[in-house]
């Protein structure tokens, strides 16, 4: 009896343990499983959260177009009353242009620049696709050539305005900008295209990398051009007026 009580007690213990390591298995691949779903959720629920907040960037950009439409009127009937509205619209209109809040007409150029989607085996991608710092080059350029306004991809750019990577985007005035880059320019032509070809680091991304790498690169004169004023927000942290003479 002793002997059968042990066997079936080892007989017992080995069904237990069998058991219990299935179990154990069982759980270990069923946490692995979560864990490699995880970060997927985690990537679609941040891409949902980011178009939302773009959506809602843009709803608000359109408010604060009509409430700035609503403060000019405003601004002008109270002007009006006071006997100065020729004076203060004189001077409305002129701060907004400085300010780039106003759209703008006129000749000009357009740059067009882009991605090499064919990269040859071995080779750096990095070479065949356009970076931050070769927007800030370009429009840098047209800036020295005499630009009375540039916007790119739309956007237009004013003195709050940045380019940055961001990702595998390009940043500009919060929004995010995607190959081909489109860069419009109103000015005299002949200045700003010889811009572009005296400036050493535009005539090097124009006359070297560009064809070196297959870039995407156009220049055409326009004889007219609309580029649409600034929609964002003028929320200006750290500025101070230069002194007179400086």
């Amino acid at each position: 009896m002793k002997t059968q009580n042990k066997k079936g007690f080892y007989f017992s213990l080995a069904m237990v343990s069998l058991i219990l390591g299935f179990l154990i298995s069982f759980a270990i691949t069923n946490q692995q499983s979560i864990y490699s779903r995880t970060p997927q959720l985690r990537k679609r629920e941040l891409v949902k959260v980011v178009r939302n907040l773009e959506k809602e960037r843009e709803s608000l950009k359109g408010e604060l177009k009509n409430l700035r439409k609503k403060l000019t009127r405003i601004e002008k009937i109270a002007a009006k009353e006071e006997g100065v509205l020729t004076s203060y619209s004189s001077n409305l209109e002129e701060a907004k242009l400085a300010l780039g809040l106003m759209g703008l007409e006129g000749p000009g150029i357009i740059v067009t620049i882009g991605d090499n989607s064919n990269v040859p085996p071995g080779e750096d991608p990095n070479n065949y696709i356009i970076h931050d710092y070769d927007l800030r080059v370009l429009v840098n350029a047209l800036w020295e050539g005499g630009a009375e306004a540039i916007a790119l991809n739309n956007q237009r750019l004013i003195f709050t305005s940045a380019i940055r990577c961001a990702g595998s985007t390009i940043l500009v005035n919060s929004t995010r900008l995607v190959s081909p880059y489109e860069i419009k320019a109103i000015g005299d032509f002949k200045n700003l295209k010889n811009a572009l070809e005296t400036n050493r680091d535009a005539s090097l991304l124009c006359q070297k990398y560009a064809p070196n790498y297959g870039l995407l690169l156009k220049i055409e004169e326009k004889k007219f051009l609309r580029i649409p004023g600034y929609s964002g927000s003028l929320n200006v942290k750290y500025a101070k007026s230069l002194e007179e003479g400086s």
